[in-house]
């Protein structure tokens, strides 16, 4: 092999590729002792040195390695790729599952979509927490390039991660292709060669086999080098664009639960129309998948100008709507709250139980007499005179065209909620105490004429409160 290739790199001259791959795993921390990788392997340069690569390094690491080839059967005889990766893993005694497209892929995106998908139910079929996939250091080149002429942001610039989820990584992205081969030839590896990786119709080839080159010819030999630099100047940068966006998220966020936040729309709107695209990313990640730019412009279009109780669906199962001035941001989900319940009591007799209202557990006691302790201190007590309540009470949760009677006259709870501008969304979480014909109390927000601040033995206090 010349000591310079086409693509412009020299091989290294620095110590053996294992001792560099062990330094840089040591270094970044990238995997750790005593793990289980599955390597993805095609059965071509990259992933056979990889592949030979972690072997070396498995004892001393600890490591349990396993392999994962998939056929995409775009091409003739692809079966036989397939074979040969088997008789070499079981040459080395390395646990292997093979899979198959059913249908082949129509296109390159179609390929690589199946191709992880089986590659990630191997990992877990082997019993693995990390897939390796050998992309290097030519291919973080092209990647940057090929987003530079689609006009991607700092994100796509960043190029292709170390690490991502669910548990892919990426050992060889600091090592060029020559150096790759140089380990090849000093090693005597055998490996399998794609004709696709020829196939100029396919626009990363393109770039590889003629763009690249063409630019390295016209003198800009470092242009390879030149646009990892550029991929870890963006990576920086949307860190620290990110850390900045996630604080400012953090400060909209009035309401947060596992597939649900409640965020502030004046606050939000507030920030320039570019920094809102950012925020409204770093917030729908905290329930859902990304939108992507389409569906981010159109958020954001929403959120502006919608009206209150309107909402939209965003792809992966995220739904966004307006409620006053909140917007709400959910993920949709199979899953349903424990359904509701109805607490009645016939007899004013002392009492204590249990109720779910809206997916929420509540602790209703009630007895003849003042209430008692701190029962006094906040809006989850009341009193009324037994004589102007009709049995049965009950604890429930709101139903359209519910209604209670204040002193300024009777008043629908739907014109009481959104007078205090609690969204549909929200209504379901205050409990209500009727009784035969009427809301006495909105628990929590609101109490009707009937409820009395007398605090003798004859009235009847009522305190419900979320259970422990």
């Amino acid at each position: 092999m010349s000591s310079r290739s086409a693509s412009g790199i020299e091989p290294s001259t620095q110590p053996d590729l294992a001792e560099r791959l062990d330094a840089h795993v040591r270094s970044s921390r990238l995997l750790p002792r005593r793990t289980e990788i599955t390597v993805a392997l095609s059965g071509g340069l990259d992933s056979i040195v990889l592949l030979d690569l972690l072997v070396s390094l498995s004892k001393q690491w600890s490591w349990r390695l396993s392999a994962a080839h998939f056929d995409h059967r775009m091409r003739a005889n692809s079966e036989t790729h397939a074979e040969w990766v088997l008789r070499l893993c079981d040459r080395l005694s390395i646990p292997t599952v093979v899979g198959r497209a059913h249908v082949v892929p129509a296109g390159e995106a179609e390929a690589r979509e199946l191709r992880y998908r089986f590659l990630q139910k191997a990992r877990e079929d082997l019993d693995s927490t990390w897939l390796a996939t050998a992309h290097q250091a030519d291919d973080q080149a092209e990647t940057v390039l090929f987003r530079v002429l689609r006009g991607s942001g700092l994100v796509g610039l960043s190029g292709i991660p170390h690490k991502r989820a669910p548990g892919i990584v990426r050992p060889l992205l600091p090592f060029w292709r020559t150096e790759l081969e140089a380990y090849a030839d000093s090693r005597k590896l055998g490996y399998l060669t794609d004709p696709s990786n020829l196939d100029l119709r396919i626009a990363r080839n393109r770039i590889r086999h003629e763009l690249i080159p063409a630019i390295e010819a016209a003198g800009e030999s470092d242009f390879r080098r030149q646009l990892v630099r550029l991929s870890g100047l963006a990576r920086r940068a949307s860190s620290v664009v990110g850390q900045i966006t996630d604080r400012a998220a953090e400060g909209l966020v009035l309401e947060a639960a596992e597939n649900r936040i409640v965020v502030a729309r004046t606050g939000f709107l507030a920030y320039d129309t570019n920094v809102r695209a950012h925020l409204l990313r770093a917030l729908v990640a905290r329930v859902g998948p990304l939108p992507d730019r389409v569906g981010t412009r159109t958020a954001l279009e929403f959120i502006n100008s919608c009206s209150s109780g309107r909402s939209i669906d965003l792809a992966g199962g995220v739904t966004i709507r307006r409620e006053f001035d909140r917007v709400v941001i959910e993920r949709r989900t199979d899953s349903r709250p424990a359904p509701d319940e109805s607490l009645e009591f016939e007899e004013l007799r002392n009492g204590e139980r249990d109720v779910t209202v809206a997916g929420v557990r509540w602790r209703v006691r009630w007895r003849l007499g003042a209430p008692e302790g701190d029962d006094r201190s906040d809006d989850y007590y009341a009193c009324f005179d037994p004589s102007e309540v009709q049995l049965p009470l009950a604890v429930r949760s709101w139903l359209p065209g519910d209604r209670i009677r204040l002193n300024a006259g009777t008043r629908k709870l739907k014109k009481v909620f959104a007078e205090a501008k609690i969204g549909r969304s929200e209504r379901g979480k205050y409990p209500l105490l009727v009784d035969r014909w009427e809301v006495l109390w909105i628990v929590g927000l609101l109490k009707g004429v009937r409820a009395t601040d007398r605090g003798d033995a004859e009235v009847l206090s009522v305190s419900i409160r979320r259970a422990r």
